[in-house]
């Protein structure tokens, strides 16, 4: 918040490198965070900013020190002198400057528009486009992505346009892709990012389609090639690349047309027939220019697609929420109401929160100010949960029917109030009732993502490693996680892929005690196969188990973390399908029938051991502010 100060400030009062403006007729002092000066006339801030302007005048209307008369007023400001520095050049009659930074843009950008100062808005962008500012800071990934999320989070529409554009067109959109950026954005940024590109996919796959019959057709025309496509008369090469960029918009690239182009040409070096490689340089900038502007337009009409669905999801999402609120809990002799966020009361008795809760047996030890909140005589304390989640926790307190949640959701908002309100035992028997699958709802397949999201959110450590090892049997995808991205922190999503990849080394680490071959390994009891000792006079396993176990092996060491890590659910099964293919074989049929389900029972218990003694280390880098939630 702004504040004005009526202390005495002279020229000579403050060293001259903190002395960044000085107006003539200045009337009024801005103080940055870091105690910069600005002297500047007050008209000047009350015709760019109106939200200033209201400030300053209701401050300068307060009562002044006499003393002060002669002082000119200090106004302090949220801002740092570089920023204020900066906006003020936009202000003032004087050479425009931009920071050094495409992070410190961002934030200029958003003071402005924080303030209302559209005219200083419309001249800094116009700054920023005619130094091309943010897309050349976005030349790299990680520049781009960071300036994506700041204008995300300051609400500033057409920089996040531009950073999202400059991102697709040079990035893919897969989990993988961002694998070790996680930390640079939340969730909610990635996910108005990946729905911003399938939205530009959908509509380019449209596009795209009408272009390659018409505008293709026009801007290559007559070219003879040996390999065409029969429907739209264009050499096949080009027509699959034009097709890959509705998959994939960054592929609309001339360095990749031209290794396109450029591929097809040597593979056709001995066809004398095809014209393409002598295709005139004027007709391939005709074809790209034609390109860019079905490109460029599908971009534009996914923008305005975005926000038509973003509304109707907020609009849908408030509809949803609207749920009625229970009915006030009344017990007979309470001497205490607890107030909801949706005003919603419930009178208890102090002693059971007491001796439910630490954290109200402090509060209410406190002395109560004279003017507290009372209602019938009875004090009311108010608590940012809402009523429905009140109810189900004060259930728990009394020997009345327990409200049970609907969701696995509200169960982890449930288990988070308990720990922000140290009710130990009601969090230990909301547990104890999950684990048991009783009445208390528990997550059910991929929706362990959207636990595992809420769960770190709130500092539920024990529900976070539930929820990421449920998370191990299903895809970790866009289209998996969908809304449920937008739950999540960059450390959790990072935490959650370092999980997942460690599971996946040491599932390769046991497939390697399974390839020994000495004993007293697992598997040493298949050595002697008359198939293979008739190659080779050396102890080796069945070629069948070798093969087996081997081509699971490097699966794994080329998998990516986002596929399924099952393969202790699915080795017994091909297990036997490798078996039946090699069933002439009497020695292996043998050791099969004495030995085989135990080997089975052991190779598949070793790898889910292999994932289940996984670390999760979330113990030691948890944000800190999360493990104290409601402890402050």
């Amino acid at each position: 918040m702004s504040t004005v100060s009526h202390e005495a400030v002279s020229p000579t009062d403050e060293p001259l490198v903190n002395l960044l403006f000085d107006h003539p007729g200045a009337d009024i002092i801005l103080r940055s965070q870091d105690s910069s000066l600005f002297r500047i006339p007050k008209i000047y801030i009350a015709n760019s900013s109106p939200i200033l302007s209201d400030l300053i005048q209701r401050a300068l209307n307060s009562p002044r020190d006499m003393n002060a008369e002669a002082s000119l007023p200090v106004v302090q400001l949220p801002e740092s002198g570089e920023i204020l520095y900066c906006l003020l050049t936009f202000i003032f009659p004087v050479t425009p400057l931009l920071p050094s930074t495409p992070e410190d843009i961002i934030e200029l950008l958003s003071v402005a528009q924080r303030y209302q100062m559209g005219t200083a808005l419309t001249h800094i962008r116009g700054s920023i486009a005619q130094q091309n500012s943010l897309l050349t800071a976005a030349s790299g990934l990680e520049p781009a992505l960071h300036s994506h999320a700041l204008a995300q989070k300051y609400g500033l529409r057409p920089e996040a346009v531009q950073t999202a554009r400059a991102i697709l067109l040079k990035q893919s959109m897969t989990i993988e892709d961002f694998d070790d950026k996680f930390d640079i954005m939340s969730g909610a940024s990635l996910y108005e990012l990946w729905k911003y590109h399938e939205g530009v996919r959908a509509i380019l796959v449209s596009y795209l389609a009408g272009f390659t019959v018409s505008r293709a057709r026009g801007t290559i025309s007559g070219l003879q090639c040996e390999e065409y496509n029969n429907s739209n008369h264009i050499p096949l090469w080009l027509d699959e690349y034009i097709t890959s960029i509705g998959k994939s918009p960054n592929l609309f690239d001339l360095v990749e047309f031209n290794t396109a182009m450029a591929r097809h040409i040597k593979d056709k070096a001995n066809e004398p027939s095809c014209e393409c490689a002598s295709i005139p340089s004027q007709t391939i900038r005709n074809f790209w220019e034609a390109l860019a502007s079905v490109v460029h337009n599908s971009f534009e009409k996914a923008e305005s697609a975005l926000s038509l669905v973003r509304e109707r999801e907020d609009l849908r999402a408030q509809i949803n929420s609207a749920t009625s609120p229970p009915e006030p809990f009344d017990v007979p002799d309470a001497n205490l109401i607890i107030r909801s966020s949706d005003l919603v009361d419930f009178r208890v008795h102090k002693p059971v929160l007491s001796m439910a809760s630490p954290f109200f047996k402090d509060l209410l030890s406190l002395p109560q100010p004279s003017d507290s909140e009372s209602v019938d005589g009875i004090p009311v304390v108010r608590l940012p949960e809402d009523s429905e989640l009140l109810n189900g926790l004060i259930s728990m307190l009394y020997p009345i029917r327990t409200v049970i949640p609907n969701s696995y959701d509200k169960v982890l908002h449930l288990l988070a109030a308990c720990q922000k309100y140290d009710m130990a035992s009601v969090l230990s028997l909301i547990r104890s009732e999950v684990r048991r699958g009783g009445e208390f709802p528990a997550p059910n397949g991929a929706e362990a993502f959207h636990a595992y999201a809420i769960a770190a959110s709130k500092g539920l450590i024990p529900e976070m490693e539930n929820a990421a090892r449920q998370t191990l049997d299903h895809p970790m995808t866009f289209e998996v996680l969908g809304e449920g991205l937008r739950l999540f922190e960059g450390w959790a999503m990072c935490e959650l892929v370092s999980f997942r990849k460690r599971c996946r080394d040491n599932f390769i680490t046991c497939l390697d005690s399974f390839l020994e071959i000495q004993p007293p390994g697992p598997s040493s009891i298949w050595v002697g196969c008359p198939e293979v000792m008739l190659r080779s006079r050396s102890r080796l396993l069945p070629r069948w188990l070798n093969e087996l176990l081997s081509r699971n092996q490097n699966d794994l060491k080329l998998q990516k973390f986002t596929q399924p890590l099952d393969i202790h659910s699915r080795i017994r099964g091909e297990y036997f399908a490798a078996l039946q293919n090699h069933a002439t074989c009497n020695f292996c049929s043998v050791v099969h029938i004495r030995n085989g389900s135990t080997f089975c029972a052991e190779l598949e218990n070793k790898l889910s051991q292999a994932r289940d003694n996984v670390t999760y280390f979330l113990y030691f880098q948890v944000p800190r502010d999360l493990l104290f939630v409601g402890r402050r």
